[in-house]
Order: structure tokens, then sequence, then C-alpha cells
């Protein structure tokens, strides 16, 4: 009986042992397999998994700029009335197409007439003094007429010609062609001029009615192309060394939700605001469509010329959160995906870039992430992997 029981407590132990060993192993067992997921080919195709190599490389940083469209001034124009008078036609509306010297519109004012008529003085004046003084001097030359003579006459001459070539400048300002300028003998001068358009675009806008009194310089209509606009940001001090001409920036507004537009940076202006510490910088955007108008705000990302620390990249969408932790599915044998616990050192909206979890070449799971997500978190509810 005394053996009996010596050799009973001499095996315990070593049972016990074995037992805990047995428990770990399946323990490991499971933990193996919490983390796993086994699909085969068919599942794989519609869960639409896209497996491929993980790429080294650096994360291009943006920089998110406020920013405004606007025209180039070169392109844009506002058409005034060269003359007081009252307008009786208008002969295009805001939003029609127009090219240059195209006729807008037409004021009435008898300043015209008067204007004519000074010209047409001030060139019988001028005809009048030529000849006076080729006749003094003929007759200096006879011993007839003084020098005093002919040098006061050639005073009365060079004055007319000055007023003559002021009426005849005021008279191309406000577009008199010459027809207008020695009308015919009984016809009365002309009471209307047009206003026309001195570049080829849009009609922006038309602030002026029929019958309105206008002004001299007053803006009857803004007209300006719209085939390409200016992207003007405002970039502070601080972020002026990561600016450059020719970055890529893209950007959104909200009249077009969804739409991305783009263009390069064209000019990094010289000026540094004192009050806000910012210069503004200008990108063209090409706008066949004429979606984006003059004075519509944007929001706008700066591609940086040059990228951040080298590392391993990966889609965004890649990334997925389990339990706490950020990870990506590796794909260790067809259709076995192993959840990996990753480190981001960057990232933007369509990338991250790692430093640890993973290395380059790599399968890594780049679309279809979501879907073994959910099949783990299924199996986690039940054997504790997924098949």
């Amino acid at each position: 009986m005394f053996l009996l029981v010596l050799w009973a407590c001499t095996m315990a132990p070593e049972s016990a042992e074995h037992a805990d060993d047995d428990h770990d192993a399946h323990k490991e067992e499971e933990g193996e397999h919490q983390d796993v997921v086994e699909l085969g080919p068919e599942a794989v195709a519609a869960a639409r998994i896209v497996v491929g190599p993980a790429s080294e490389g650096r994360l291009a940083q943006t920089l998110k700029l406020p920013g405004r469209i606007v025209l180039d001034p070169q392109k844009e124009s506002l058409v005034s009335a060269w003359i007081a008078g009252q307008v009786d036609r208008i002969q295009v509306r805001s939003g029609e197409s127009v090219q240059k010297g195209q006729q807008l519109a037409q004021v009435q004012s008898p300043e015209l007439g008067v204007a004519v008529a000074a010209f047409r003085t001030a060139t019988a004046r001028d005809l009048a003094a030529d000849a006076r003084l080729e006749r003094l001097q003929a007759l200096e030359k006879d011993g007839v007429a003084s020098r005093a003579q002919v040098l006061e006459s050639e005073a009365d001459h060079a004055e007319a010609e000055g007023e003559m070539e002021a009426a005849e400048e005021r008279l191309r300002v406000l577009g008199v062609p010459m027809a207008w300028r020695a009308p015919h003998s009984g016809e009365h001068f002309p009471s209307r001029i047009p206003v026309r358009s001195p570049i080829s675009g849009t009609v922006l806008t038309a602030d002026v009615g029929v019958g309105e009194r206008v002004d001299p310089g007053q803006a009857l209509f803004r007209v300006g192309d719209l085939d390409q606009v200016w992207l003007l940001l405002d970039v502070f001090e601080s972020d002026l060394s990561r600016v450059s001409t020719g970055q890529h920036v893209s950007f959104a507004v909200e009249a077009w939700p969804g739409v991305s537009f783009s263009g390069p940076v064209d000019q990094v202006g010289d000026w540094l605001d004192p009050q806000t510490r910012s210069l503004q910088v200008r990108v063209l955007v090409d706008n066949p469509e004429h979606k984006l108008k003059p004075n519509m705000y944007a929001q706008a990302e700066l591609t940086e010329a040059q990228g951040g620390a080298l590392g391993v990249l990966l889609p965004a969408e890649a990334v997925v959160l389990v339990e706490g932790r950020r990870g990506v599915f590796v794909e260790e044998q067809p259709g076995h995906f192993a959840f990996r616990a990753v480190e981001i050192q960057a990232e933007s909206k369509s990338e991250v870039l790692l430093v640890d979890g993973v290395l380059a070449q790599e399968s890594v799971v780049l679309e279809g992430a979501w879907a073994l997500k959910s099949e783990l978190e299924k199996s986690e509810l039940g054997e504790g992997h997924a098949h």
C-alpha cells in the first residue's frame, strides 16, 4: 500500500504538467487562428479582394489651403460709356458670348454732335492757319512781310494744329468712324455712339437698362474670358518653403461636390502681407466647361515637390481597425489571410506610410480588407477563425 501511494504521488505532477501543456498548446492554436481568415477562390473573387506586393516609397505631403477663383486681368474688361447720354438700345444679355469689337449697346448723346462740330471747326482753323503761314513765308522771301509776322503765323498754326489733333483724338476715343467726322452737306451730326467690347469673352454682368442716364466712365457691362481662370491661394510665411512653381494643385468648390479641379502653380508672389504674414500664389486652371466662376471659394491641396521619409507605402483602404489595433491583412498562403498590426508614420487621404509591421514585397490585401475584417469579426463569435 505504501508503495502504491508513493507511485501515485510521483505520477500526479507529471500528469498535471502534461495537462497544462495540452491546454497551452490549445490556446496557442486558438491564438494562431483568431486573427486569420481562410477563403476559397470563389469567396475571394466574390469579396473583390485584390492582393499585391507592398511597395517602398515616400508619402507625398500635401498642404491644405483656402483659395478663390478670379479672372486674368488681361482677359477681363469693364465696358464703360465714354460720353454722357441716355441708353436707347441694348444688344446683348448676360451669359452671351461676344467677340472683340462687337457692339453691346448704343448711347444717345447730344455731346457727340458737339464733339464732331469741334473737330470740324478745329480742322477748318488749322487749314486757314496753314494757308496764312504759306502766304507770309512767300511774302517774306519777296521782302514784303517781316520775320515777326512769319513767327506769329507759325505760332497760330501750331496752336490750331494742336486743337485739331485733340479734337480728332476725342472722336477716336469715342469710336466715331471717319465717315462721321466729315458729313456731306445738309447731313446732321450723329447723336448716337456704340458701346463695344474691347475683348472676346462672355458677358458676365449687364448693369444698365434702356432709357437709363449714364455718365462718362460709368461701367455698363463686364466681359471676361472663362476658358482659363486663376486660383489664388494665400500661403503663410511658415509654409513658403513648401511651395514652388510647377507644383500640382487639386481643389474643390462647393458648387460642384465630388468634382476635382486641378492646375499647376504659375507664380509665387513676391509681396508678403505684413498683417497676415502671407503671400499670394497663383494657379492656372483650364475651364473649358465654364464650371468655375469668378469669386467662387475653393479648398485646395498643394502637393509638395519633395516627399517625406522612406517606408512601406500602401493605399489607405488597406488599413483597417480590428479590436483597437490598426493593421493590414497579409496573404501568407493562397486564401490564407493573417491580420497584422502595423505602425503608421504618416498618412494622407489616399495613402499610408508604414515603418513597422510589413516588409516591402510582402503580399498585402490592397482592396477588400473591410470584407476580411467582417469575416474575422464573425469568426470571433464562432469557432475562432473563418473559412
